[in-house]
């Protein structure tokens, strides 16, 4: 099969005023992941030979995931949206082919829908442009399809600012397929538009077709094609990401009990055979290996699971490691530790920095003390071990494997293998200091 040479020119360069933020539009982010990086996942996935971002000049205090695999062109005035193709075709002068462009505000895009363009673009050897479409009233600030007299072709676009004619449909343009020799061709033909002063790169449309090639249009849905203006908005795409993962997971055999309860990340690795109990929130970074359960009301980040117990209430991130037939419980916290095989830290613990091997118990209310206030020190703790409740590991530390610790222990210094490690202080007992003390009292009052 001839290999395809694409370039996809994504604009970015708008600042969205309308968030109310510091933070640029295409920098907001769903699922963990910025709209722009969204973005640029799907154009990846298409195997493009070249990316191009086009951003304001104000976002260079920002950055992206794929940073070094996309280039970076700044757009010095925003004239429209053909300018900002136009700096984007400056860095892909050596690739020929088909150009994508689109929209660093519409983050769920995906690689599919991109294929099924090209798709569209082999119907016939004069198409010459397909338009991305999306079929939705709500669409105000979209440009939207004029249709051609061939089924499923267009001759314009209008913009939503302009005067819309009365012949345009309900279909507004969410991206743009272009064979570049005509896009180079006509690009320097648009004019700006009476209305705003804007140069559009919708105005290509009407160009290509007033030179006799065809312009199709290949329709999605509503749900992938959505963009952000507002936070409202950003809410939206929030939870169409989030339906659409949920979806995604139960399809490959994820068991989600509520699922309208659990929310994912952008790179959250469930395999088939793992079950998620209600209220779960995965931040970056997680992998949950087949078997393994997770509790109600848990939150975890950075934290690989293989066919271990966790939760309900806790807590894991910073890279830590849950190994099979482990058990973290109820109002646990685990960072950057390792609990190993049939290991159970099951309540009311704080585990940080820590190695625990095999077959271990860590009793309620145990704290692996990893911070003395400059730095973090790391506690290892063996195999076979008992840590009793309430007891304080001050790491850097080492407990030997088959160790017992006493409940309510402070533990300094590391503990020999096979010992039973013991540091609390003696009890004492005063009789009769119940009744001494409501003599001082009324003595006193």
């Amino acid at each position: 099969m001839e290999k395809s040479y694409n370039s996809v020119i994504i604009l970015a360069a708008g600042i969205g005023s309308r968030m109310k933020s510091d933070i640029p539009k295409v920098f907001q982010k769903i699922g963990g992941l910025s709209l722009l990086d969204h973005v640029i996942t799907a154009a990846k996935g298409i195997n493009p030979d070249v990316i191009i971002a086009v951003l304001n000049p104000r976002h260079k205090n920002f950055d992206f995931d794929f940073g070094r695999e996309v280039i970076k062109v700044y757009q010095k005035e925003q004239k429209g949206t053909a300018d900002a193709v136009k700096c984007g075709l400056q860095a892909a002068d050596e690739v020929e082919g088909w150009v994508y462009i689109l929209y660093g505000d519409i983050p769920l895009v995906s690689s599919d829908t991109l294929m099924k363009l090209s798709e569209v673009s082999r119907k016939s050897a004069d198409t010459a442009l397909v338009v991305l479409a999306i079929g939705s009233e709500n669409t105000k600030d979209l440009g939207r399809l004029e249709p051609a007299d061939e089924k499923g072709t267009v001759k314009s676009i209008v913009e939503a600012k302009d005067n819309v004619s009365s012949k345009t449909i309900s279909l507004c343009n969410a991206g743009l397929l272009i064979k570049k020799s005509l896009l180079k061709r006509f690009i320097n033909e648009i004019k700006p538009s009476g209305v705003t002063g804007e140069f559009y790169i919708t105005e290509i449309v009407r160009l290509i077709h007033e030179a006799g090639y065809i312009c199709r249009y290949h329709k999605g849905t509503e749900r992938e094609l959505s963009g952000a203006n507002t936070v409202a908005e950003l809410a939206l795409l929030e939870r169409n990401f989030q339906e659409r993962e949920r979806e995604k997971h139960m399809k490959n055999g994820v068991l989600l009990t509520a699922p309208e309860t659990v929310f994912f990340s952008h790179d959250t690795i469930a395999e088939s055979g793992v079950t998620v109990r209600p209220y779960v929130v995965f931040s970056r970074g997680v992998c949950l290996e087949s078997g393994s359960e997770v509790g109600p009301f848990c939150l975890l980040e950075g934290t690989t699971v293989r066919n271990a117990a966790i939760g309900p209430f806790a807590r894991l991130r910073g890279e830590s490691l849950v190994k099979e037939g482990a058990k973290v419980g109820n109002f646990v916290e685990v960072k950057n530790s390792t609990i190993s095989e049939g290991t159970k830290v099951n309540h009311l613990s704080y585990v940080g920095d820590s190695d625990i091997g095999k077959n271990t118990n860590i009793g309620a209310g145990t704290v692996t003390c990893n911070y003395d206030g400059f730095k973090k020190h790391k506690t290892v703790i063996g195999e076979n071990v008992f840590v009793g409740s309430n007891a304080s590991l001050v790491a850097p530390v080492t407990v030997g494997n088959d160790s017992f610790i006493g409940a309510g222990s402070v533990i300094t210094d590391d503990v020999e293998e096979g010992s039973l490690a013991l540091e609390r202080s003696s009890r004492r007992s005063v009789k009769g200091w119940t009744e001494f003390r409501k003599k001082k009292k009324c003595a006193e009052s």
